[in-house]
């Protein structure tokens, strides 16, 4: 029997989390995932998932294959045809018209209950319920997920960088020391480069920011999080005694030696008289950014999200975006390391950079934005608000479904985004290379979109290229 309550909210127990506790209760049973009109059943076996059920047409077998092209347009059109005239299911109908074999069957179910769950990653409100009483078919059995790389893929695909290492800010400066369970959870995560150097770093000789360094994927991030999470690492003040060696007696971040020019500085943190100009210019720096430091911690707590990140309840998602990057530049713990702050200052600057990291991974969210917005300031703004939150969680989905090659599926996604914000430059770029890319192609009306994308942000490489690409297919470049 679960200690979860049978009921709640996902905004409260985020998807990956509640994963997590039913994987460690070895829950049996069903998972009834609700969001608006969209209902999910994933049903488990000793806390992993084994099958799930969908109300989503987009996530139909045939449309699954269709996408990840597996399956001919004209194939795609005699499977409906003869599902609708048979009444058979999907899995059936393929096998009779020899359009799949068993074991590619197989490989397809076990795909599509995996699709099934990571798309609820990108869930950020919705409700669930548990049902300890519901037993999943017997072949279910066959279609079994592991949890941690289920988990890993899903956060990896759904969740922004920033939200992953907001999650993590707490325990940057803290040092991650291998528990019992990492040598079962690092071996059955999905490898890249990074991921294996993020292993490597966790090693307790370093602070979990300084290993995050080599964590340059969102594969190798997720791994972060699910490792912290699932217990594969706890955090502390100091490296392991077993782990630390002589370089690392100090903690880490604490100021590094001074190169000779920046020596020459008094025990009271002022250069002597007749020092080097650039250590009194290091000096100042250094007060400037001090007393940056503990005007923004003496603000905590009196500021919204968006008073942390300098900007007002109307700005677009790009300029929040602009002002999480400026202020990580400054307080993340190498670049305050290479400023000479003192322990205070230090401790003061992790708490503020910690704050800034939840305020963006709200306000980066489009519904945790739109839920943070009702909460703090009741209609105040809430047209504008609605639609912005609205807009990026349909360019959000767009993006996922450009990424996987499904140009069709993305357009509705995007030309949402766009008819609710049309002044975004990235909706629009999106929106135009989508249309030139599906099948079949539309590129007059992609040159239209790339246009105005242009006409916003004249300089951005990445709309310039789609464009020179529409107009050549138009043979309009000369």
């Amino acid at each position: 029997m679960t200690t979860l309550p049978h009921r709640g909210r996902l905004a409260e127990t985020p998807f990956p989390r509640l994963l997590l506790r039913l994987q460690r209760e070895r829950f049996g049973g069903a998972l009834l995932l609700t969001r608006r009109r969209v209902e999910k059943r994933l049903l488990f076996q000793q806390g992993a998932p084994v099958y799930a059920e969908s109300n989503l047409a987009s996530e139909s077998l045939g449309l699954q294959l269709l996408d990840a092209g597996r399956l001919a347009r004209k194939d795609y059109e005699r499977l409906v045809a003869t599902v609708a005239r048979e009444q058979w299911k999907e899995g059936k109908a393929l096998l009779e018209l020899s359009l799949i074999d068993p074991r590619g069957l197989f490989e397809a179910l076990r795909d599509q209950v995996r699709l099934r769950i990571v798309e609820c990653f990108g869930w950020p409100e919705g409700e669930f319920q548990l049902d300890a009483s519901a037993a999943p078919p017997a072949e279910a059995q066959a279609l079994r997920s592991d949890l941690v790389a289920l988990i890993q893929e899903g956060i990896a695909t759904h969740w922004s960088p920033e939200r992953i290492l907001a999650e993590l800010a707490p325990g940057m400066a803290l040092y991650p020391h291998r528990e019992r369970a990492f040598a079962d959870l690092a071996p059955r995560l999905a490898r890249d480069a990074a991921v294996e150097a993020l292993i490597a770093a966790l090693d307790g000789r370093q602070t979990l920011w300084r290993a995050l360094q080599a964590a340059r994927t969102p594969l190798a991030l997720a791994a972060a999080w699910v490792l912290a999470e699932a217990g594969g690492l706890s955090l502390a003040a100091a490296p392991h005694a077993a782990d630390a060696g002589p370089e690392v007696e100090l903690v880490v971040a604490r100021a590094p030696a001074a190169p000779p020019e920046r020596a020459a500085v008094t025990a009271a943190g002022r250069p002597p008289r007749g020092a080097p100009a650039v250590a009194r210019d290091a000096v100042r720096a250094a007060d400037a950014l001090r007393a940056e430091i503990d005007e923004r911690f003496d603000r905590l707590g009196s500021i919204d999200h968006y008073g942390l990140l300098g900007q007002s309840r109307a700005a677009l998602p790009a300029a929040l975006k602009q002002a999480y990057h400026r202020a990580a530049k400054t307080y993340h713990p190498d670049a305050l390391a290479r400023a000479g702050l003192d322990e205070e200052s230090l401790r003061r600057a992790t708490r503020v950079f910690a704050e800034i990291s939840t305020a963006w991974a709200v306000l980066s969210d489009p519904e945790r934005r739109r839920a943070y917005d009702a909460s703090v300031s009741g209609d105040r703004d809430a047209a504008d608000a609605d639609r912005i939150a609205n807009a990026e969680t349909n360019y959000r989905k767009g993006e996922v479904l450009v990424r996987q090659g499904n140009f069709r599926g993305a357009i509705d996604y995007l030309r949402a985004a766009v008819e609710l914000w049309p002044e975004e430059p990235l909706y629009q770029s999106s929106l135009g290379w989508a249309l030139f890319k599906k099948t079949p192609s539309e590129p007059k009306a992609a040159r239209d979109h790339l246009e105005l994308a242009i006409a916003l942000a004249p300089h951005d490489e990445t709309v310039q290229t789609r464009y020179a690409a529409v107009l050549r297919d138009l043979e309009e470049l000369r």
